[in-house]
């Protein structure tokens, strides 16, 4: 081999081995950014988990608060429903007796008359 064409192969095997090097801390420089925008990712996926853990919580207290309210609700018609039928019994009781509540106030009347006069 003559001495130009050794020269010509050191050179080009030296800028292949300059060529993998530089091509080798580009991949580490690359690799060091993909690892932090990892780390910047997980970090983002366990707060949006914990704010998802929040929300269901907050749900179903929400829920349960509904339910509650539903239920006070309902008990509350059952009592003004019971209210009125006693209500409208009374109601209708005092017709039946009407006729002789007045009897009886005028007869109480006379007798209080009765007795104002003794």
């Amino acid at each position: 081999m003559s001495e130009t064409t050794g020269k010509n192969v050191v050179s080009l095997l030296e800028e292949h081995v300059d060529l993998a090097i530089s091509t080798v801390k580009k991949l580490r420089d690359e690799k060091l950014q993909l690892g932090t925008e990892i780390e910047r990712l997980n970090s983002d996926v366990m707060q949006r988990d914990a704010r998802i853990q929040e929300l269901e919580q907050l749900n179903s207290e929400m829920r349960e608060e509904a339910e509650l309210t539903r239920l006070t609700t309902e008990e509350e018609r059952v009592g003004i429903r019971r209210q009125l039928e006693g209500l409208m019994a009374e109601l209708k009781e005092s017709d039946g007796t009407s006729e002789n509540a007045n009897e009886t106030e005028s007869d109480t009347e006379a007798e209080v008359t009765f007795t104002a006069n003794n």
